[in-house]
């Protein structure tokens, strides 16, 4: 009886351990789609457990990776992928030197933004401003739906080690949100 009380524990809190933290680590607020001409533009805003601004203002350099993805919508089929953005964040506040730093990469290019305090940079980095997907004119017509996707890696773990062990997680968290489905293409 003991040792199965010790067991029963012991796997509780292996499943607590290596469950994704994904629910409680991040969510996607205020997701807008708008559309002009053939391009579309997506905002959105992700919301971070304070764990990881505490992190951040910690000094703690965080990898925030956001997707924003055209999906079209079949009723009977699986959503078919048509095309997306992917940006990349890194993002580091320094208290003692009074560096605030967020270095974006996406589309092929990479710049650097400097900002006066760290909640000026969180505000920032955790928020998408008309993103744009463009190259609409080909598409048929049809339901379509855009979703943002945003994780968060972790640092300090090898690459390879999170794909030979499938249940060590190497994200701190990944949350997705999905827009209405909206109509969408001119040809038939």
């Amino acid at each position: 009886m003991r040792f199965l009380k010790k067991a029963v524990l012991l796997s509780f809190m292996a499943i607590a351990f290596f469950l994704p933290v994904s629910a409680r680590a991040a969510q996607i607020n205020s997701l807008s789609v708008s559309k002009k001409g053939d391009k579309i533009f997506v905002s959105a805003r992700l919301v971070v457990a304070p764990r990881l601004i505490k992190d951040l203002r910690d000094g703690i350099q965080k990898d925030l990776v956001f997707y924003v993805d055209l999906f079209r919508h079949w009723s009977s089929w699986p959503d078919e992928y048509i095309l997306g953005v992917r940006i990349e964040r890194y993002v580091s506040c320094d208290s003692v030197k009074g560096e605030y730093v967020m270095t974006t990469l996406g589309r092929g290019t990479s710049w650097q933004t400097r900002f006066g305090s760290c909640d000026e940079l969180i505000n920032n980095s955790l928020t998408l401003n008309n993103v744009k997907l463009s190259g609409l004119n080909g598409l048929t017509r049809g339901r379509y739906f855009i979703r943002v996707t945003a994780e968060s890696k972790l640092r300090n773990l090898p690459p390879l080690l999170g794909q030979m062990f499938f249940f060590i997680r190497d994200k701190e968290f990944s949350v997705q949100e999905d827009s209405a489905i909206f109509n969408l293409g001119s040809k038939p």
